[in-house]
């Protein structure tokens, strides 16, 4: 991956930042894909257990928070910290993981909610819908980040 999971803004804005040359700031992008994913692992492997203890929908809610949050923090705040911010900015990216598991809900609770034969088109639309809607804000947001010259402002 060599860098590229995560956005531009990231390898040289926080590398830069932390007096990084742009080499270490890409394999510091590397690693931070990497606690990204490692957060997403584990999230998707706890989602069945908090669902049978819980329920989906709060589980549902507890992965959403967790994303609400994360993204608040890490885009809003830790990425503009004078000191630490790369720091702080790992911490977020690994609850961002943990909450962007959300999707491993749908396994559970789709096939609960409707029967086997309209069950694949359910899924698929459950599961590709909010892409769809992802994908238009995200010509809306690259608008702000080109108007204001930084991602935070846009996001919150």
């Amino acid at each position: 991956m060599g860098g590229r999971g995560l956005c531009p803004g990231f390898r040289y804005f926080l590398a830069s930042n932390a007096h990084l040359s742009v080499p270490e700031g890409a394999r510091l992008a590397s690693y931070a894909t990497m606690i990204l994913s490692v957060g997403t692992i584990l999230g998707c492997l706890a989602v069945p257990v908090i669902a049978e203890r819980i329920g989906r929908r709060s589980t549902l809610a507890i992965y959403f928070s967790l994303m609400l949050i994360f993204i608040s923090v890490g885009f809003g705040y830790a990425f503009y910290l004078k000191e630490g911010a790369l720091t702080w900015f790992m911490v977020c990216l690994f609850f961002l993981g943990v909450g962007g598991a959300n999707f491993a809900s749908y396994t559970l609770w789709v096939p609960e909610q409707y029967r086997t034969e309209c069950r694949a088109s359910a899924f698929a639309f459950s599961t590709s819908i909010g892409r769809f809607v992802g994908a238009g804000i995200t010509f809306l947001v690259g608008a702000g980040v080109r108007h204001f010259q930084t991602i935070g402002i846009p996001w919150l």
